[in-house]
């Protein structure tokens, strides 16, 4: 499991049944995406990007936390 800002970990941000993104810098989650998405932070420094699916399995992943990339993939996979 992994630790996220605030506290948290990542199974108990994927109880929600939503999309969980976990990146390090806070990601907006627009309207359009707000019941199927939740963005977290994580607790360390990683740069990585990490796109859960509401099944715990990994969606996408990326060494870097670059924006237009987890745009992309989160129309990829969650619309």
């Amino acid at each position: 499991d992994l630790a996220l800002a605030g506290g948290g970990r990542l199974y108990e941000a994927l109880r929600g049944g939503r999309f969980v993104l976990v990146a390090p810098y806070a990601h907006e989650v627009g309207p359009d995406r707000a019941g199927r998405l939740t963005a977290e932070r994580w607790a360390s420094d990683r740069r990585t990007a990490l796109l859960v699916r509401p099944d715990g399995y990994a969606a996408w992943a990326a060494d870097t936390a670059d924006s237009g990339e987890i745009e992309a993939a989160l129309a990829a996979h969650v619309g």
